[in-house]
């Protein structure tokens, strides 16, 4: 309740103290102010230049006098050159004179500056209206339309001319547009051309409305590249970048960021959880071509009450949102609808200048900002159906099960070697369970625990404003309910955005409160619903859920007393009597960041911007575990009575302070163009711990930790406070001549606190250059080669995503203290000389574009070295630690990736565009230390270890990779005897297991692994489908060991049990004797190649024309109809979501805007 208090309090703060003030204040702006924007072309500034393009001039105007420049770049000659020297001049004529020898005209159109070539004119002035008359006389009638793009978008800015003349005019924001012309051109033409978009030609044919859509050229996918400091332009870039837009993105998952990423960036793979399937409250692992670091195997840390899954996960990638890095849990709990497009980084030149956290790769997350004009509001709504996937288990049904159970010699008493029950006792269970399936049961337990749910997702906005003021005001809200039943992720939150023009200044301040709270299932693992018999009723006769459904005895042997045992009783309990309780595992954070950002233009090209973000998170962690749930059954006296029932909470009070300040240059000199920048950034970050757990309640209703009896046995409140801080000088540069020859360098110097004395600082560097082929004369006249651009990069980045204090022994106090005072014991060995990892950077690529931009393709290679990798060293615990940090080897990971578009099919109404992009990456570890060696010899021995047997570990080998996969050599089963055959290191061959003969048996890496798709667009209707596949690696499948080998005949298992395994001699089966119940362990019997192929996506849009959406007072109107994880085919067959399923999701959206 008192949580339930806090939330309702926090909103209902949110609400008064932001939420409407913001308001009163916009409306107040909104009805009182009604600036009049001065005649722009009257504005008064100096410029001087030599030799400079025209289209870098109108950049020197537009950032000195605010004025938008509309016209398309191929009718248009902006690059042409000019010089220009002025003074306190008028706009004006400062465009007169500029445009004087280049044949361009110009025009002042709501409040935009509209170019067209005067060279193309025709002269019809005296057509238009004769001598001295009314220019009303010539005006005959008016057109209207919208001008979109293949999404449906209204396209703002579009320029719009008669052709033969320069009768035109722009679409409005919304792509809307109102043209007047004379009486004699109705059956002219209209040509609608923008820049990065095709021209079309559409005629008028005595139309008053004209709906126009542009298809995009396959090069455009952005002008520049955004690297968080500055901006590129992509023509003079030498890094390799991929750039999407947020409206791209929403197409192929609207409820999965990170997954419509990887549709387009084949090197970015987010990794397939077996474990918990599409779990709302699961993080994912990341990658950006392969893995840099090596997995955490030792822990300093109580890391049962911790816990805190994937937040150091060392190869994950940095996230930059708008200017500032954030976990991947921001991102996770993004909102897709926010995002104005993303760019991952991936090589050095385009990384470096991150320096210690560019080895993973960078990813850029730019969010919407609010463009100028009349108020205008936005709504979006989304309506999500997950369905959980359950064809990837094929169970046995009740009667299989009973036939299962007879083979195997369940009922058979000469098999029963604990001689527990006699033949009749057998015969006698035999048939209650055989009378209970012929009387109709047949469960199906899998459908219990899960349901089809319904989320939803609504966001609110409203923005506007002139060039002084801009403001946006954003609320939004969304459930995201999982298919397990009672599982959920919810999210709230507001966002103020205001920007300020003074003169030379940009300020600019966004503020964003976030609130998530996520709930797990009271059912628990989905696993325990899987092995249930279905000769179970799920309720009894009066339709309650009973907690025990059968037992029965079996002889037991405690460890260390061979020889003796006793009997003891197996008690099946039902899952689903969990969920009845009052039991919760409850997690959420409140999050509130402020960004500010004030940009100075000091001179023409030269800008000093400087940034500052403070970031407040706090996290918590509430679960009870009901003292009557399935785990307490059998504590039923004693002291055990009195632990029954657990509580745990954690919370975690995390501050970030991050700012950066950097001094920019633009600059043209004739053929030579700079972009450099030096800046300094510096952050600071920490963390409050609190957590404990108590034990021991009376009632399932008392859940309150006040109703606790004791901590656990030797457990006590923890908490811990650390701090970490980085700072960071750097410097990079972008150079071009005549566009032709490109170059990149960055240098950057990083100081952490994470290291000792000695090591406090690193420096990080990359060099790129490039060559534009397509601006050489021998190309530059090419019909089939538009472009052709070849690039090449190398850098040293690095990588310090640990913990805070490892350079540093740490500490701590015993709990137990005398009137004498306290006593400290060493928590934490400190490595003083842990070194920076570093990674160095080969990448070669090509552009091009082909037959007139239909076709776009470019293939890349890199090279990356690792060294000075940082990993754990293993200790014996009676040093009072189990671990360490150390620089321990080097990684190598090699590979190569391509990524083609091409528009094969165009017509007036339709298109049809097709893409694919395809990554290889192999991974090798080159050198090992001594103590990762002796690691290796440490897992052989947790290799005998109860369910470690049946897992195949992870191992250290020089030559091998991290995706290696270890086992024992099978030569598969014998035929006369239903037993393995193991080959030893040898070559003998064995019906024993040895972990000594455990030899590398396969690899998960995939020989490729990419997405195609298309694009098919009519009328106002666009459909896109994005598959997945991937193919040539191998897979350990786990189910066949678990769940046909290793299967508990007394439980449900996989249907392969009764169908494939081995009874009789003769038989040449994949799987051992069926009566055979011994555990199987893990060898290359279960190695499988993994071929696979998946519809991830399919997307429907529909754009409401504009003659429709004007009768209904509104600007655009789109509906949109997205399925996730449509359809899946696999080489292998596997269960997959063990603790949680998959599911396959459908959303309706609706977008707009009025």
């Amino acid at each position: 309740m008192k949580k339930q208090r806090l939330v309702v309090s926090l909103k209902t703060a949110v609400r008064t103290l932001i939420v409407q003030p913001v308001t009163a204040v916009l409306i107040l702006y909104i009805a009182c102010v009604n600036p009049v924007a001065a005649q722009i072309l009257d504005q008064r500034i100096s410029v001087s230049t030599d030799e400079t393009e025209i289209r870098e001039i109108l950049d020197i105007i537009h950032e000195k006098a605010g004025i938008k420049f509309v016209y398309s770049s191929t009718a248009v000659p902006v690059e042409q050159k000019a010089s220009l020297h002025v003074e306190n001049e008028t706009v004006e004529n400062i465009l007169e004179d500029l445009f004087r020898q280049a044949e361009i005209k110009f025009k002042e159109i709501s409040g935009q500056i509209l170019l067209y070539d005067n060279s193309k004119e025709e002269k019809t002035k005296e057509k238009r209206a004769p001598s001295g008359g009314n220019a009303e006389r010539w005006v005959a009638f008016t057109l209207q339309g919208k001008v979109t793009d293949q999404r449906g978008e209204g396209m703002p800015g579009v320029n719009i001319l008669l052709k033969g003349t320069t009768i035109g005019t722009t679409s409005d924001r919304d792509g809307a547009f109102v043209l007047s012309l004379p009486d004699e051109h109705k059956e002219g033409s209209l040509i609608f051309s923008f820049v990065g978009y095709q021209p079309q030609e559409v005629p008028i044919s005595s139309k008053t409305d004209i709906q126009v859509k542009l298809l995009e050229d396959v090069t455009a996918l952005g002008e520049v590249v955004v690297n968080g400091y500055q901006e590129i332009r992509k023509e003079s870039f030498t890094g390799t970048a991929i750039t999407v837009s947020g409206e791209d993105l929403k197409k192929v998952n609207p409820m999965n960021l990170f997954k419509s990423i990887q549709a387009y960036d084949p090197s970015f793979r987010v990794e397939v959880d077996n474990q918990f399937g599409s779990d709302p409250n699961k993080l994912p692992d990341i990658t950006v071509r392969g893995e840099t670091g090596l997995p955490s195997t030792g822990a300093t840390t109580n890391d049962n009450l911790v816990s805190r899954r994937n937040l150091n996960n060392p190869n994950n990638p940095t996230f930059i949102l708008n200017g500032f890095e954030v976990g991947i849990q921001n991102i996770y709990d993004l909102d897709i609808n926010r995002v104005a497009s993303i760019t991952i980084l991936k090589d050095a030149a385009a990384t470096a200048i991150y320096g210690s956290r560019a080895a993973n790769g960078v990813v850029i997350i730019t969010l919407k900002k609010p463009e100028e004009g009349k108020l205008q509001f936005s709504f979006n709504y989304e309506l999500t159906t997950n369905n959980p996937d359950l064809s990837v288990y094929d169970v046995l049904n009740a009667e299989q099960k009973l036939d299962y159970e007879l083979l195997a010699g369940v009922y058979d008493a000469t098999r029963d070697y604990n001689n527990t029950y006699t033949q009749d006792q057998h015969d006698q269970r035999y048939y209650d369970r055989r009378k209970s399936v012929v009387s109709g049961v047949n469960s199906y337990w899998l459908s219990e625990p899960v349901e089809t749910s319904i989320g939803h997702n609504a966001s609110v906005g409203v923005e506007g404003g002139s060039d002084v003021l801009l403001y946006n005001v954003t609320a939004r809200y969304q459930t995201m309910k999982g298919v397990m039943i009672g599982s959920e992720r919810e999210r709230a939150g507001l966002d103020v955005t205001l920007g300020y023009h003074l003169r030379k200044f940009h300020f600019n301040n966004t503020l964003s409160i976030a609130q998530v709270n996520a709930q797990e299932s009271r059912f628990g693992s989905f696993s325990n619903f899987v092995r249930m018999n279905p000769y179970y009723a799920k309720r009894d006769a009066n339709g309650n859920i009973s907690q025990e459904i059968d037992q029965w005895q079996k002889r037991e042997t405690e460890p260390g007393e061979e020889g003796n045992s006793k009997v003891v009783s197996e008690i099946v309990l039902n899952p689903s009597y969990n969920a009845t309780l009052n039991s919760f595992n409850k997690s959420a954070y409140t999050q509130i960041i402020n960004s500010f950002s004030v940009s100075w233009n000091i001179l023409t090209g030269l800008d000093l911007r400087g940034q500052l973000s403070l970031n407040k998170t706090l996290n918590s962690e509430d679960m009870f575990n009901s003292p009557f749930s399935n785990q307490y059954y059998t504590w039923t006296s004693g002291d055990d009575l009195k632990k029954r029932g657990e509580y745990q909470y954690k919370t975690n009070n995390e501050l970030t302070y991050d700012g950066n300040m950097v001094l920019s240059l633009h600059k043209t000199l004739r053929k030579h163009f700079v972009n450099a920048s030096l800046g300094t950034n510096i952050r600071d970050y920490s963390s409050d711990f609190k957590g404990f757990r108590a034990i021991g309640f009376a009632n399932d209703r008392f859940d309150n930790v006040g109703f606790a009896n004791a901590y656990r046995d030797d457990d006590y409140p923890v908490g811990w406070y650390s701090q970490e801080k980085l700072l960071g000088f750097f410097f990079s540069g972008n150079y071009s001549m005549a566009d032709k020859y490109l170059a990149d360098i960055s240098v950057r110097l990083d100081g952490s606190s994470k290291f000792g004395p000695d090591n406090k600082y690193a420096p990080f560097w990359s060099v790129g250059i490039g060559w534009n082929l397509h601006k050489e004369k021998f190309l530059a006249r090419s019909k089939v080669i538009n472009q052709l651009k070849i690039r090449a990069s190398t850098g040293l980045t690095g990588e310090v995503s640990f913990d805070s204090y490892l350079a540093s022994t740490t500490y701590e106090y015993y709990q137990d203290w005398y009137s004498s005072g306290v006593g400290a014991v060493v928590k934490a060995y400190g490595n003083e000389d842990l070194r920076w990892q570093r990674t160095q950077n080969y990448d070669i690529g090509i552009e091009t574009n082909l037959f007139q931009n239909r076709v776009y393709f470019s293939p890349r290679y890199y090279y990356r070295l690792t060294d000075d990798l940082v990993a754990d060293i293993v200790v014996p615990p009676s040093l009072g630690f189990v671990s360490y940090k150390s620089n321990l080897g080097q990684m190598e990971n090699r590979g190569f990736e391509f990524n083609m578009r091409a528009n094969i099919l165009r017509g007036k109404k339709w298109f049809v565009d097709i893409f694919g992009n395809g990554s290889r990456n192999i991974n090798t570890i080159k050198k090992i230390s001594e103590s990762l060696k002796k690691y290796n010899d440490e897992i052989d021995k947790q290799q005998e270890e109860g369910d470690n047997k049946s897992v195949p570990l992870l191992r250290y080998r020089e030559g091998e990779s991290l995706s290696t996969i270890y086992a024992v050599q099978s030569l598969g089963i014998d035929p006369e005897n239903g037993k393995e055959i193991f080959q030893r290191k040898d070559g003998t061959l064995t019906y024993g297991y040895n972990v000594r003969d455990i030899v590398p048996v396969g690899s998960t890496a995939p020989d490729l692994e990419g997405n195609f798709g298309a694009d098919i667009g009519y009328g106002n209707f666009i459909i896109s489908f994005y598959f997945y596949t991937k193919f040539g690696g191998d897979l350990f499948n786990q189910t066949l060991i678990d769940r046909v080998e290793n299967a508990d005949p007394h439980y449900n298992v996989d249907v392969r049990v009764l169908n494939d395994r081995w009874r009789q001699p003769g038989d040449h089966a994949m799987y051992k004797d069926i009566m055979d119940w011994e555990q199987t362990r893990a060898s290359s019997r279960f190695v499988q190649q993994e071929n696979t192929v998946e519809l991830r996506s399919v997307n429907l849009s529909y754009e409401v024309p504009g003659a429709i959406t004007n009768k209904w007072h509104m600007r655009t109107l789109r509906f949109s109809l997205t399925a996730n994880d449509v359809w899946r085919k696999s080489s292998i067959k596997m269960e997959r979501g063990i603790d949680y399923p998959f599911a396959r999701t459908v959303t309706f959206a609706i977008q707009s805007r009025f």
